[in-house]
Formats: structure tokens, sequence, C-alpha cells
């Protein structure tokens, strides 16, 4: 019998790897159209060229050994390189990017798996040993003995409240922050020295050079990142309405001109503010399991650490 993933982000592509490598059988579902989650890679066409911005997850840090040794595997492949932020405090970690792109890193890991991209999970029937997954568009795919469920806690919740109460009420007690994300690109140089900068006042909390990581186009691309008060105020606001405003208070901020081209995207959960205080939860019995960076805190290495633990619990 198989093993079924929902949710081909950081956290379920890691826990993928250990057990495919054991010689499970693996099945994963995602709703997005491709590998990215919260580290997607937005890309379009402008000033002749395709154009990439990283509007979730900007860089990442590594502080096991065996994360290390993960991002030593990235960069050898060619999928993360550092990045050489300007103004980083000599003694912080070491920033790293996924490259070209931050969702090159789980491009790379997706390719050997199974992944079934576009199945967005509504809801898990039947039980112990006889799992089946109810997709929105009415199809159901299963049996599987064992279900990981790999996806921000407050959908986790949803997803489980039937199937597993006692860990959707665990995933209820989390708590995410929302961000809106702007992309800006200016076919003229502006002028910014700073790489990255974070406004001590204003909408905005982080902006950064985007096309100052590795693999990046020529032209100057910039992602700014709205504060989560600011966020939630303007949650259910309209794209266009915020990217304006994030430019505007770009602008004040910096003095670059008007971008040629601006895009915002809302992450309903973008960052754990509240994690759930364990590395991964299991029900046994049910053979159901939860991981991601929501139960340790919000890192990039919190949701592989994640993956990993809770397979390896399962392995046992």
């Amino acid at each position: 019998m198989t093993i079924a993933i929902v949710g081909a982000g950081m956290a379920g592509l890691s826990a993928a790897e250990v057990l495919t490598g054991r010689g499970e059988n693996v099945r994963l579902f995602d709703k997005g159209r491709g590998a990215g989650g919260r580290m997607a890679t937005r890309r379009t066409s402008l000033f002749g060229t395709d154009i990439t911005f990283d509007h979730g997850a900007q860089y990442f840090t590594a502080r096991s050994d065996g994360f290390r040794a993960a991002v030593t595997g990235w960069l050898n492949a060619g999928v993360a390189a550092p990045w050489n932020e300007d103004n980083a405090p000599a003694s912080a970690p070491h920033r790293y990017v996924g490259a070209p792109g931050m969702n090159s890193i789980l491009k790379a890991m997706a390719a050997p798996l199974d992944v079934s991209w576009g199945a967005e999970v509504k809801s898990l029937e039947g039980g112990p040993s006889d799992w089946r997954l109810r997709f929105a568009d009415g199809s159901a795919a299963g049996s599987f003995k064992t279900v990981i469920v790999a996806v921000p806690a407050e959908q986790a919740a949803v997803l489980l409240a039937d199937a597993v109460p006692a860990l959707a009420a665990s995933a209820r007690k989390v708590r995410s922050e929302p961000c809106w994300s702007a992309m800006l690109a200016y076919e003229q140089p502006t002028g910014i020295v700073s790489l990255s900068f974070e406004p001590s006042e204003g909408p905005l909390g982080w902006t950064a050079r985007n096309s100052s990581k590795f693999g990046r186009t020529d032209a100057e691309t910039w992602v700014l990142h709205a504060r989560p008060d600011w966020s939630r105020k303007h949650l259910e606001a309209k794209p266009e309405a915020v990217a304006a405003h994030l430019v505007e208070s770009f602008r004040e901020q910096t003095g670059a001109g008007a971008p040629e081209f601006s895009q915002a995207h809302r992450w309903r959960y973008a960052r754990v503010a509240e994690p759930l205080g364990v590395p991964f939860q299991l029900d046994a019995a049910a053979g159901v399991g939860t991981c991601g960076d929501w139960h340790i805190g919000a890192r990039v290495e919190a949701a592989w650490t994640s993956g990993r633990l809770l397979s390896a619990e399962l392995l046992r």
C-alpha cells in the first residue's frame, strides 16, 4: 500500500525523500500548478526577456549539520547559491537562495518523486490503513495506509477536522501571519544602493533587490513585503490597490521612480507567528501525521526538519 502526502512544499518533499529512500511507495498531491509553495518564483516577460521574482520566501539559512549537508548538495547541484547581502552583520548566518529562482530547489527535490500538481485535497475519507483523498473536482485517490498532511496549520485544521479531530485541534492552536507581497521591475536603474532593507515605519516590513540574487536577469527588480498588521488590515483588498499603495511607500522610502511593472500577491498564511512547539504530530493508530514549519518556527530549515523527523518516526 502507498503513503500519501498532502502538500509538496519543503516539508512534504523532505518527508518523501526519506520515505522513498527507504523503499516506501509515496504519492504527493499539491494544489499548486508546480513546485514552489511559499518558496515560489513568479515569471513574466518584460523588456524583451523573461523576468523572475521570488515573491515568497526571500532566502534561507542553515543551522543544523543535517540541513547544512542538504544545502551543500543543492549548491553542488547548482540549484542553490549564496546571497551576499550587503548589510548583513558579519556574525549573521550565511544566507542562501534557490538558483535561478527560489523554487529551483523544490523542483529538483520533486523531479524523481510521484507528484500530482493541481490536485487540491478537500477531505480525508475512510480510516486507518484505508484512507482515501477526495479532491476539489469530486474525484478521489486511494487507498493509502498512511497520510501525511504537510500544509499550513489553518488548512490542516480544516482538512483533519472530521478524520482526526485531535490533530485538527492541535493545528488550530497555531497562528500564522498574512503578508501582501509586491513585485516591481524597472527598465532603468533606480540608483538605490542597498540590496535589501527593513523600513522602520510605514506599511513595508522588508524590501529586497531581487535582481541581486544569483542567476536573476539584468533588469532591476524588487520584492516588497508588507508588515503583518498592515497585511491583515488590507487582507481582502484588491491586488491592484495594494500594489499601488506599496509602490508609493517604496517611492517615499527610496526616492525611486514609478516602476514599469508592479503586481501584488497575497500570502494568507505567510509566516507562523506562534508555532506548535513540537517537530511533528503523529496519530499512529489512525496512520495520519502532520509536518511543516508551523510545528517549529518560521524557517525553511524548520519545514525540512519537520518532514524528515516525521518520516523517521514512521519508519521506526
